[in-house]
This record gives structure tokens, sequence and C-alpha cells, in this order.
């Protein structure tokens, strides 16, 4: 079972280092077409970018909670309805403190600073210089890096989400602290 956990994190970072290596490659394309062009979507004023980060909450934590609750569970002192809405708020709460610590982590380093975040998805709008940007995937909860369009979408989403009331006890559905300049908005 440790082996499988092992080859999984070892082929998530494989597919995040490929994924980085091509990134990184059509960036310098973008970089070379953008100086030569008005700022872009994802470039504010002073030349520093925005991109969204994922996170995800403490692997090994979320496994001893379930292991708890599935106790809980077999014995009988739980419902399954129960235990399921147990879970969902043990993920959300340990993923508002993956949100959390990147966030303090982003604070004390230079040239990084968070935008805004939709803590229900685990998902922060983030700029800065671009170094500082690719450095933020050393921060050990970030997940991958993405386009500054898919922390809209999150936004959308959750801000839907939370109209119907589809949000657990305890979920922030709403995006925190967004001040993108986006037509949509």
């Amino acid at each position: 079972m440790d082996f499988e956990t092992d080859r999984r994190q070892f082929l998530e970072l494989a597919g995040t280092g490929t994924a980085l290596s091509l990134a990184g490659c059509s960036a310098l394309q973008d970089d070379a077409a953008q100086q030569t062009t008005t700022t872009g979507a994802g470039e504010s004023g002073d030349g520093s970018r925005r991109v969204a980060v994922t996170v995800q909450p403490d692997q090994q934590k979320l496994q001893q909670r379930r292991q708890e609750i599935q106790s809980e569970l077999s014995s009988g002192n739980v419902s399954r309805s129960e235990a399921q809405q147990q879970y969902q708020t043990a993920q959300q709460e340990l993923l508002t403190q993956a949100v959390d610590s990147f966030r303090q982590r982003a604070d004390s380093t230079s040239n990084l600073s968070v935008v805004g975040a939709v803590e229900q998805f685990g998902i922060i709008l983030i700029a800065g210089a671009p170094a500082a940007l690719i450095d933020s995937l050393s921060f050990e909860t970030v997940n991958a890096l993405l386009p500054q369009e898919t922390f809209q979408q999150a936004k959308s989403q959750a801000q839907q989400g939370s109209g119907t009331g589809t949000a657990g006890s305890g979920a922030s559905a709403t995006a925190v602290g967004d001040s993108t300049e986006t037509p949509s908005s």
C-alpha cells in the first residue's frame, strides 16, 4: 500500500514537471510576443503575472480522519449519511488549512502575493514575478499551477453553488478578495 502512495506521488510530480516544462517553453515564446503588445489578461501593469494555484489538503490527516469515521460507522455510532457529512466537513477544514498555509507562506515570500481564493475548491489567485510564480510550486500543499481563467471559473461556480445552498456546513462557497481586471467580473 505504501508503494502505491509513493508511486502516485511520483507520477503526480512527474506529470507536474512535464506540464511545467511544456508551459515553460511556451511561456518564453509568450514573453517575447507580449513585449511587443499591450498588457495581457494575466499580466498587471507592473510586469507581474497572475496565475491560479490549487492546493490539496494534508493527505495523512485526511486519511487518519477517514479511518476514524470508518471506525465510527462500523461500530454503528453514525449513519452512512452522517459519516459522509463528517468526511466532507473534515476534507473542507483541511482544505481551508491548506489555503491558509499557502497564504502565510506567500506573505513571507517577496515578489508573490495572494489576490483571491475560492477555499471551497482550494484554488488561489496569485500575482508576482514569473520566477516567484514558478517557485510557488515548491510549496508543499501546491498541487498545480493553472491559468488565471481557471480561478474565474471556480469563483463563478462557487457563487452559483452558494445561491442554491449546495455548500456543506463550514464550507466557504465564495471567493475571498478578488481584484482581477476581467470584463466578465
